[in-house]
């Protein structure tokens, strides 16, 4: 339920460029633009009305004893000083688990490099430059790449020259799994605070590269949208949330993740309990700190990749945690709450207003676990009736009969793996991109239901999907429009499909370039409020819709989620919809003293999300009166 940053990465979408191959559409290029950065300068290719930069550096390479230490700023050494290098072949995939057909090595540790695709043409004299997108590939914060040809820049940026809407595409990649999420007792700066979430450190040092280089580009500094799917999103909610990227980006595009869930959000104690698991796996089981971080640190990154999912969880996990794992797979190197990158839980500095406000697009896809990778390995699917019955519906509607109901197999035609479909996509994904809205409604917000099953047979494989829906990722086919060399843009779509595939991707480009949705398009996407709950629904017909009116099972699901939450924090709190009101009962306890409170509001219909946002500010406060 909540497997909040999951793999994007299409079975057909072959990683090209991972053995230093030319850049896919090379052989279209015209020319050889030169740009000098703080990097060095660098040639690229002009195609069509583009220029393109594959493979710059943007970072120090985070090898020997950089390994596991904050992104440093690239420097240029002596042999490339003065030179015009190369920046026309793709770079090594960060280290991860190879995965044929989606993420083929080789891989290396030296892979911290960007993109680039910029309109030829110079921009207008009266702007300030071009916007920039920064986008963030998905995988969960184990796996992906930039160099996928699915996030390949050039078909959408000469789309938006067409429209005289132009604008950058940046796309970077960054440390993941157990290279980009660790944290070790030893591993602490000039000023003792922790190191970890380096994966974090390398988007936020794109971010200052994207500062300090890409008015050379004719770019505008001031205008930076970070955008990302899946575990990219949940990268952007962390710079949200994050006050050390404060001011380096000026918008956010979400899509099919959030940061605000306890699981996969880990605490200290948590992180430094796998990590020496994992030292005793691979020959380094020493009770000296630094001597561990030092025999890790000569640990080749396979040999640490290969041993990081046989790690054991702690004893003193949760039992709520506990029981997901007998549903979905856990990721032991993730975001880690250090109190540097992530000063406290996401979940506390939303409820308390504490985050970066910018204007923020978001949403998810109505059929999310269809994807293969999530039904089939990301997730331990039901194998009967009997197993959805006993082992997954009880967990992830934490034994609620009202919600046990809702999701039960009767209601999906007797179709168990239907039933499960719904439930993990609405409770993990939908429902989520809902509550995000409404922690950031006092900004302009925007958000969105793409629920149009792609139709054309290169994007409904077999392989691909379990069955046909709006999975997971669906929507970056309209965004990018790139399948391989051969099969990009139109021939991607059948003639129906079309305006869903122009407006989508018009909405987006409009978001990056005036940080808003609406221009050039008949139907106003309206911003979002938890008093109107209007969201865009992507399909066929786009309209716009409340959102309970789509997905009516959320206020109860979120109200599940208040339970949890409270749990989590030490708190026992339900949130129970009833006519037009909703009874809020909180019990706070501590080693000294225990507090009921019990309250009524009456006289309006509130969203559930948002009895769940006052009951946990509520329970946040109480805790910390009680436990001071």
């Amino acid at each position: 339920m909540f497997l909040v940053c999951l793999s994007c990465t299409l079975c057909f979408a072959t990683v090209f460029g991972l053995k230093g191959d030319l850049y896919a559409f090379a052989n279209e290029s015209v020319g050889s633009p030169i740009v000098s950065t703080t990097s060095g300068q660098f040639s690229g290719f002009t195609i069509h009305q583009t220029n393109v930069w594959i493979g710059i550096p943007y970072a120090t390479p985070p090898v020997g004893i950089l390994r596991w230490q904050k992104a440093q700023p690239y420097v240029i050494t002596d042999i490339n000083n003065g030179t015009i290098q190369n920046a026309t072949h793709y770079s090594p995939s960060c280290p991860q688990i190879e995965r044929v057909g989606i993420t083929s090595g080789p891989f290396d540790e030296d892979c911290l490099y960007l993109n680039i695709w910029v309109p030829r043409a110079s921009p207008p004299n009266s702007s300030r430059g071009y916007p920039v997108m920064l986008w963030l590939h998905g995988g969960g914060l184990q796996e992906g790449s930039s160099t996928q040809i699915i996030y390949d820049g050039l078909s959408w940026t000469n789309a938006a020259i067409q429209e005289n809407n132009s604008f950058i595409i940046v796309s970077i990649d960054y440390r993941l799994n157990v290279m980009g999420f660790f944290v070790q007792s030893a591993l602490i700066d000039a000023n003792g605070q922790t190191i970890a979430n380096q994966g974090i450190t390398d988007q936020r040092m794109a971010m200052k590269w994207i500062q300090d280089n890409i008015e050379q580009f004719g770019g505008d500094k001031n205008s930076i949208t970070l955008a990302g799917q899946s575990g990219g999103s949940s990268s952007i909610c962390i710079h949200i949330v994050s006050p050390l990227s404060a001011g380096l980006f000026h918008a956010g595009i979400m899509e099919s993740g959030s940061c605000d869930i306890p699981f996969y959000m880990y605490d200290k104690q948590f992180a430094y309990s796998i990590t020496n698991d994992l030292a005793s796996r691979v020959g380094c089981n020493m009770t000296n700190a630094t001597q561990q971080l030092a025999c890790l640190r000569n640990v080749n990154s396979t040999q640490l990749i290969t041993n990081m999912h046989n790690v054991s969880i702690p004893s003193s996990t949760s039992l709520i945690f506990k029981d997901q794992l007998k549903v979905i797979q856990v990721f032991p190197f993730n975001f880690i709450v250090d109190g540097v990158e992530i000063p406290t839980h996401p979940l506390q500095l939303f409820l308390t207003g504490t985050f970066n406000r910018v204007p923020t697009l978001l949403g998810a896809t109505h059929d999310e676990y269809v994807l293969r990778v999530l039904y089939e390995e990301y997730a331990y699917p039901p194998n009967s009736t009997e197993d959805y019955l006993t082992r997954i519906l009880p967990i992830m509607t934490y034994n609620q009969s009202e919600i046990e109901a809702l999701y039960h197999p009767n209601l999906f035609n007797g179709n168990y793996s239907k039933a499960f479909v719904a439930l993990m996509s609405q409770a993990a994904f939908i429902c989520d991109a809902r509550r995000m809205a409404g922690y950031m409604a006092n900004q302009p917000t925007y958000l969105y239901t793409y629920n149009h099953a792609p139709e054309s047979f290169w994007l409904s494989l077999p392989s691909l999907i379990v069955w046909p829906g709006a999975y997971h990722s669906a929507e970056l086919l309209n965004l990018f429009q790139t399948a391989s060399p051969s099969l990009y843009g139109d021939q991607m779509f059948l003639p129906n499909e079309l305006n869903l595939v122009t407006y989508t991707r018009r909405y987006w480009t409009n978001m990056i370039t005036k940080h808003q949705p609406n221009n050039n398009i008949s139907l106003t996407w309206p911003q979002y409020s938890p008093t109107m709950d209007q969201t865009l629904v992507l399909d066929i017909n786009i309209t716009t819709a409340t959102f309970t009116n789509v997905y009516p099972n959320c206020d109860l699901l979120s109200a599940a989620r208040v339970k949890l939450f409270g749990e989590y924090i030490g708190l026992n709190a339900t949130c129970v919809a009833g006519n037009n009101f909703f009874i809020i009962n909180s019990t706070s306890s501590s080693a000294a003293t225990t507090t009921s409170i019990s309250k009524t509001i009456s006289n309006k219909s509130l969203p559930c999300f948002q009895c769940s946002l006052f009951i946990l500010f509520l329970s946040y406060v109480l805790l910390l009166f009680f436990t001071t």
